[in-house]
């Protein structure tokens, strides 16, 4: 069995945290492209990246979640999308190395195995309207063969609204490199108190769907903690799974013209014993999440093994 599907079986696995508002506090501005870092700034990238897995993350995800063909087509960069999805893994890989060279205390190595996952977000159109299947697909199997090539272990597929994107996102990931996936969507409480996407797919359909289409670990991300523990519980009632959550660090807020989020890493980690009781067990964070917050969460779950 795969390293990675073989640890995940039966540990707890710790994620990384944001990307994004991370790179917003070294001066991203609003309308940059966050993927072309990679290129311009490679320094700040491997730096966040570095300081993740210095907090306990094993696994942590590429600057790529915005790097796809059909993406970047909005803003006409779409021949840069190899690049920069190669540049991406490449950077994760220079401070994966950077970390292992530097860890004397026993941190990393055969009992801590740490992984490079290329993160793939929407396309940013709407399947069946502006944008085919076919279409859909071979966007997302070019960026797994570049990633792959580059040195990914495994991918994330990630803050994904249309469950029927995501599912092809997943069978064109697989099929291109065999790499273990795992799959998460956002979803919100509805008035009637169901947890949905943004196109109406219920937990039970999208779990069983994503798994179905070949994911690994299947949940949910970029939402609240309070809600997702109930999507982690009516996932956890249909499948033996292994099950991602990486909420955010609260509602987002304008203050002086930045994104700021209020929940604090201490806040967000008394949330930890209700999402493992929910079923969760690959956990880390979205937006406005920290590494001092992958820091509590790695020292009170990694290397324990899975109890749901």
């Amino acid at each position: 069995m795969n390293d990675l599907l073989n640890l995940i079986s039966g540990e707890y696995v710790v994620l990384d945290g944001a990307f994004g508002t991370q790179l917003q506090e070294r001066g991203l501005k609003a309308g940059e492209i966050p993927e072309e870092w990679n290129i311009k700034r490679p320094e700040v990238v491997r730096d966040i990246h570095l300081s993740y897995y210095r907090a306990g993350a094993q696994v942590v995800s590429s600057n790529t979640f915005g790097a796809s063909p059909l993406k970047l087509q909005m803003k006409n960069r779409e021949n840069d999308s190899e690049e920069l999805n190669r540049r991406g893994i490449e950077i994760v890989r220079d401070a994966l190395d950077i970390f292992l060279a530097g860890a004397q205390d026993g941190t990393a190595g055969e009992k801590d195995p740490r992984f490079v996952a290329g993160s793939v977000g929407p396309s940013g159109r709407v399947l069946g309207m502006d944008v085919t299947p076919d279409e859909v697909d071979r966007c997302f199997g070019f960026q797994a063969e570049v990633m792959a090539r580059a040195g990914a272990d495994l991918f994330m597929v990630e803050t994904m609204m249309d469950l029927g994107e995501a599912a092809i996102a997943v069978k064109a990931l697989k099929r291109e490199t065999g790499l273990p996936v795992f799959a998460s969507l956002v979803f919100n409480k509805t008035k009637k108190g169901e947890y949905r996407t943004l196109f109406g797919n219920a937990t039970f359909e999208a779990a069983s769907r994503l798994l179905e289409s070949g994911a690994d670990a299947v949940g949910a991300n970029c939402g609240l903690l309070e809600e997702y523990i109930g999507v982690i519980a009516e996932m956890r009632s249909v499948s033996s799974a292994p099950l991602v959550l990486y909420p955010n660090a609260g509602l987002p807020r304008l203050l002086n013209g930045e994104t700021v989020f209020d929940v604090s890493a201490q806040d967000l980690i008394r949330g930890l014993d209700d999402s493992l009781e929910a079923g969760a067990s690959i956990v880390g964070g979205c937006c406005g999440t920290t590494p001092e917050y992958i820091g509590l969460l790695a020292s009170r779950i990694k290397g324990k093994k899975r109890t749901r």
